[in-house]
């Protein structure tokens, strides 16, 4: 007894007869695509020879899938389709099928590959949605279990549901131009993790996921509180998350004589701070003062100093570095700092009033002033994830500022701080899933010059070595050929809305095993909220029309046919 949703050979969804067998593709007849429309039948439209239309060939154990990818005339009938025409003969269409995959009649389950190609004379039948569907989702878990991604867009009473293993267990990549439904497709993802009971944090780039409701708590990563009453979380990334090469790029020193001074002021401070007997107001004085002290110290802390979380008291950096500009050795013995040193001084003038300015900046309050916020995102995350009760944390960066780099090294940095805690195993519980708005932004870049030259790596080793720590990412960008290569490789599931971009759908055709270039011919003629899933447990590249989500982002721009429109004359 076959276990096929519903019968694959309904002669009333008759579309051909396989005329011409090639590896990939078959041509057929299609008497029927040269009428005016499709028809319908119990409810589901059968298009009759459509391109983009999913059929099924019959055979004697297998039902092969493939997809109409061309639909022509020969040439003797090109004319008869003419409203002016005089010819008597109805055309005789043919069509060209890409093979994508077979279902094996007994079990229903989908084949990788076609074992069996079709034979000349064999029908063609236009694919019921039902059937599609099992073909992608197969039939081992519940409904309600799965992910509700999306319906068929010619057949919108049909949902196409993907299990969270398949579509977050492996890393996904959301992509698409403006205006495709890219970032209704995230905001979507959002909601079926909080449905699902699972973990995510949402990185929003420009703040456009404000609206998201129930079990979802929002921080502001940056910005100060305007007035007393203002009800947002304003949340700091203290600058002792930070490593050394984040701070050398956000500082810039050149390479001569601030590069050391910078390193060697570092040093002391948080030096300083674990050993306060060495220092004078927070500061470790260096001129015409013995070593001692200093050295034994370093002796006792200096594996400690290296650590990303190191604390010490960034107010005092541009007084350290003064403190630094000394003679290495003394008159007076190898173990005494000698004098001032005016020429070092002069060198390094330039990147104490910078490190001064930044500092005491408001729009770098969130690095350098974390007491001026609520609290460090660090305790928020940790909250975050000792609250069974919530279920997605939502980080705004709107505020936080372009200037020194500053939004890319702030989230590298939270992306390695995650990445710390999945190694230390805090997500086997309960897997979390990161994901990140425009993924280009903080990926594939090195920030600095060639002497304070840091990566944004930390969210592409979170795809390259995540999943075994049960820490995965969902990546969303309209600019694919800004990600790595070897990033958008890690991915197991796309989710393709329109891209227009040639560049574009070659970094993608390239990234996804199972889409080529057949498939990829259809990205730029895809509507609104239309996208093409493909993944490595998925047997065919699927049509898809994404939910709209319940809380859609509020992305839309100035309504300039109002605004421009209705000013009087003059005004």
């Amino acid at each position: 007894m076959s276990r096929l949703a519903i019968a694959p050979f309904d002669q009333s969804r008759y579309v051909g007869t396989v005329c011409q067998v090639r590896p990939r593709s078959v041509e057929v007849n299609l008497p029927l695509a040269s009428t005016p429309a499709g028809s319908h039948f119990a409810g589901f439209s059968v298009p009759g020879g459509q391109v983009g239309e999913f059929v099924v060939i019959e055979g004697e154990d297998h039902a092969v899938l493939g997809r109409i990818i061309e639909v022509r005339l020969p040439e003797r009938d090109r004319l008869s389709v003419e409203p002016t025409s005089e010819q008597a003969s109805s055309p005789h269409p043919l069509g060209v099928i890409q093979l994508l995959t077979a279902m094996d009649l007994e079990t229903g389950t989908s084949l990788r590959g076609v074992p069996i190609h079709p034979r000349i004379g064999q029908h063609v039948f236009s694919a019921h949605p039902h059937l599609i569907k099992q073909a992608v989702e197969g039939d081992n878990h519940s409904e309600t279990s799965k992910v509700h991604l999306a319906v068929f867009p010619h057949a919108q009473n049909t949902s196409v549901s993907i299990t969270p293993a398949h579509i977050f267990g492996r890393h996904c990549a959301v992509l698409g131009t403006t205006g495709g439904g890219k970032s209704w497709t995230l905001a979507h993802l959002v909601e079926e993790i909080d449905r699902l009971g699972g973990k995510a944090i949402l990185f929003d780039a420009t703040g456009e996921y404000q609206g998201q409701g129930e079990s979802i708590d929002h921080v502001h990563l940056g910005g100060l509180r305007e007035v007393p009453t203002d009800p947002r979380k304003f949340v700091s990334f203290p600058y002792s998350q930070f490593s050394e090469t984040d701070l050398f790029a956000m500082f810039r020193p050149s390479a001569s004589a601030q590069v050391p001074k910078l390193r060697e002021a570092l040093r002391s401070l948080k030096l300083a701070h674990l050993s306060p007997s060495i220092s004078v107001d927070g500061l470790v004085r260096k001129a015409d003062q013995s070593k001692v002290a200093f050295e034994t110290a370093l002796l006792q802390h200096g594996s400690v100093l290296t650590e990303i979380g190191a604390d010490f008291n960034i107010n005092l950096l541009a007084k350290q570095i003064e403190e630094e500009c000394v003679w290495l050795t003394s008159n007076r013995g190898p173990r005494m700092w000698g004098g001032a040193n005016a020429n070092e001084l002069g060198f390094c003038t330039t990147l104490i009033s910078r490190i001064s300015s930044d500092v005491a900046s408001a729009h770098l309050a969130c690095v350098f002033q974390p007491h001026r916020l609520d609290e460090p995102l660090t305790t928020s995350i940790d909250r975050f994830l000792g609250d069974p009760t919530i279920r997605v944390l939502r980080v705004s960066m709107e505020y936080l500022p372009f200037e020194h780099n500053t939004r890319e090294l702030v989230a590298n940095a939270v992306g390695r701080y995650l990445l710390r805690l999945a190694r230390q195993g805090r997500f086997s519980p309960n897997p979390l899933v990161v994901l990140l708005d425009e993924a280009h932004q903080f990926l594939d870049k090195n920030i600095g010059d060639e002497f304070s030259k840091t990566p944004l790596d930390a969210f592409g080793l979170i795809a390259k070595e995540g999943r075994k720590y049960s820490l995965t990412c969902v990546l969303a960008t309209q600019r694919p050929r800004d990600i790595p290569e070897d990033v958008l490789s890690q991915m197991g599931m796309f989710i393709v809305h329109r891209l227009i971009n040639e560049r574009d759908r070659n970094v993608v055709e390239k990234a996804c095993g199972n889409l080529d270039s057949s498939a990829a011919s259809f990205l730029p003629t895809l509507g609104q909220g239309e996208a093409i899933v493909v993944g490595v447990d998925s047997p065919i590249p699927l049509p898809v029309l994404v939910r709209a989500p319940k809380w859609p982002p509020q992305s839309r721009g100035a309504d300039y046919d109002r605004l421009w429109t209705t000013r009087p004359a003059g005004t």
